[in-house]
Order: structure tokens, then C-alpha cells, then sequence
């Protein structure tokens, strides 16, 4: 594990923390302490647990792509994307972070880039999907509530989309694929020729193991049906947490679906701002939603423990997970020389 993570959670960390003191203006301290006291630990205890368990669907999601991976590995390579996912502009980091770790304990480079990327295309259609559902029914009331930002709710759902669009392309039409890759590498030859034909070379190569595996994996239906199950259950729980936390600081008057619809717009369009795990973005977008539906002080306690929950924590757990192993594979790496 590089040093780089270091500097980009400070980051998280500090857009957070800017974000939190703004909202502490003009916010009643003592109903602010009277909140945290008398808030209900049960549903914040059962907030947590719904976390663990999208956790454990997300790592019993990519186990059912592959037999070579067993449980506790599969869980490991989830909470190590985790970790990277929020610390990384766009998620960026996740995949690269779980390739390394793969790729670490044995597995075939070429093999384990395919797997991750079915499973990403797994992840982004059942994230389409699940949001197409809520929009469905409740694009009204994103609408309603975000009357300026109706265009950007098109915008990331439409993102998304894309990308799930060139995934599948990638896979029935690898020539049109690498066209359209090659004419977007076009401008980088302006700069340096050889720097282009390198990311082409590598663009090729990604593109045709990716579209192998694939076809490979296609076959196998019955466990991409699991994965794509495993990854819908785990979106929708997800997307619940910010309920149970509302009703640990009794704001009952907000329906499940309601909370369950702002947050899935909260976490797409996040997804596509340019900034460390979307900080910034996630705050301003779920107090801007949430606001009318709660005091300034409630709104500060639900927000803290919703990045608390879906963010800070999951990075502590990666962090953890993550120096275990990077310790542990530095101890047989020592055994192995000294023998």
C-alpha cells in the first residue's frame, strides 16, 4: 500500500470536516448534545448491521463469478475496494487496489483484471436498474426536491448508462471498441507518439482478455444471475441506511421509500464528481435533500453518522484489512528468503 492514500484521506477528511462546521453555524449546541444523548442506539446498531451485511453481499457477489476465490479472500478484495473506493476521485482506486491484491495471492493477471470488471458491470447494471425502479416512481420527488438540479439527475443516471453501454460493446463488438478507443487516444499523439502507442498497446490487450473472460463467464449463467442478485439485494440495503439513522433521532415522518429514493441520487450522482470518494459532493447533495425534513441540529447528527456509517467506517475496516495483509504477505515473503 503506497503512501498516496495518506494524503487523499486527509483529504476526505478535511472536505468532511469543512463541510460539517459549515453546517454548525447557527446550530443550538445544547440541542445538538440533548440529540446525541438521547438518540436510539438500536437503530443505529441496526443501521451498522444492515452496512456488514451489504459488505458480506458485495464479497458473496464476486465469490459466485469465480470458484477460485474462496469467502474470506472474496471479503478481503471487498473491503480493500472499499477502502479505495472512497479515498480515490470517482472510485477510481478500487479496482486497481483489488486487482494488486489478486494478483498478490496467485491469481492470473489477465483473469483476475475480467473478473473484476464483470463484476463491475454486474455492480453498474444493477445500479442502473435499481435506480430506474426509483425513478420510476419517485422522480416526482427528486424532482420536487431538487427543482434546480432536475437536469443533473438525468445527467448521472445517463453516465452510468454509458458506461454499462461500453462495457457491453467491449464485449459483442471488440472492432468497434478499439476504434472508438484509439480515435479518443488521437489527441494524446499531439504530445508524444510513443506515449500514445503505449496506452493503445495496453487498451488492446486490456480489451481482448476482458472480452475472452467474458465470454467465458457468459457461459456461465447461473452464477452471474447469483452475482447480479446478490448485487441488487446489496444496493437496496444500502440505499435503506440513512432511514434507520433518521429514526434513531426520531424523524419518523420520513417514509422508507423517500429516504431510500434520496440516498440512491445521493450515491449516483456523487459518483461522478471528480473529488476523493465524492467528499463534498455526498454532504451537499444529502443536506440538500434531507434539510426540509428536519432541524439544523438533526440534520447535522443524521449527516455526521450517514458518513460516518457508509464512509469513514469502511475505510477503517479496509485500512485494517488491508495493513493485515500487507504484513502478512511481508512475513512469508521474509520466510521464504531466509529459507
Amino acid at each position: 500500500m503506497g503512501k498516496n492514500w495518506i494524503w487523499q484521506l486527509t483529504i476526505v477528511l478535511l472536505i468532511g470536516a469543512a463541510f460539517m462546521l459549515f453546517l454548525a453555524r447557527g446550530v443550538d449546541f445544547a440541542l445538538l448534545g440533548t440529540g446525541v444523548k438521547q438518540a436510539n442506539l438500536f437503530w443505529l446498531a441496526l443501521a451498522a448491521l444492515i452496512l456488514c451485511c451489504t459488505w458480506l453481499l458485495e464479497a458473496c457477489a464476486l465469490s459466485a463469478l469465480t470458484v477460485a476465490l474462496s469467502f474470506r479472500t472474496s471479503f478481503h478484495t471487498t473491503m480493500v475496494g472499499q477502502l479505495f473506493n472512497q479515498i480515490t476521485p470517482m472510485a477510481s482506486g478500487g479496482q486497481p487496489a483489488q486487482l494488486y491484491l489478486l494478483t498478490k495471492r496467485g491469481m492470473d493477471g489477465g483473469r483476475a483484471t475480467s473478473i473484476l470488471l464483470m463484476k463491475f458491470l454486474v455492480f453498474q447494471i444493477m445500479l442502473v436498474l435499481s435506480f430506474s425502479v426509483i425513478l420510476l416512481f419517485g422522480y416526482p420527488t427528486l424532482a420536487e426536491a431538487l427543482p434546480n438540479m432536475k437536469l443533473f439527475i438525468l445527467i448521472g443516471y445517463s453516465i452510468h448508462a454509458s458506461i454499462i453501454a461500453i462495457l457491453i460493446l467491449v464485449i459483442w463488438n471488440i472492432r468497434l471498441a478499439r476504434f472508438l478507443a484509439h480515435f479518443c487516444i488521437q489527441p494524446v499523439r499531439l504530445v508524444s507518439h510513443e506515449k500514445a502507442n503505449a496506452w493503445s498497446e495496453k487498451l488492446d490487450q486490456a480489451m481482448i482478455q476482458y472480452q475472452q473472460q467474458s465470454h467465458q463467464l457468459a457461459k456461465r449463467k447461473n452464477q452471474l444471475i447469483v452475482a447480479s442478485l446478490f448485487t441488487f439485494l446489496q444496493l437496496l440495503l444500502f440505499f435503506s441506511i440513512p432511514y434507520f439513522i433518521l429514526q434513531a433521532f426520531y424523524i419518523e415522518d420520513v417514509s422508507l421509500f423517500i429516504s431510500t429514493t434520496y440516498h440512491a441520487f445521493v450515491m449516483m450522482f456523487a459518483s461522478v464528481i471528480p473529488t476523493p470518494g465524492g467528499s463534498g459532493a455526498t454532504e451537499y447533495t444529502f443536506s440538500l435533500l434531507f434539510n426540509s425534513l428536519m432541524s439544523a441540529e438533526m440534520l447535522l447528527l443524521c449527516l455526521f453518522f450517514w458518513r460516518l456509517l457508509t464512509a469513514y467506517i469502511p475505510v477503517f475496516v479496509g485500512l485494517l484489512i488491508g495493513g493485515f495483509i500487507g504484513k502478512k504477505h511481508l512475513r512469508q515473503k521474509q520466510g521464504h528468503s531466509s529459507s
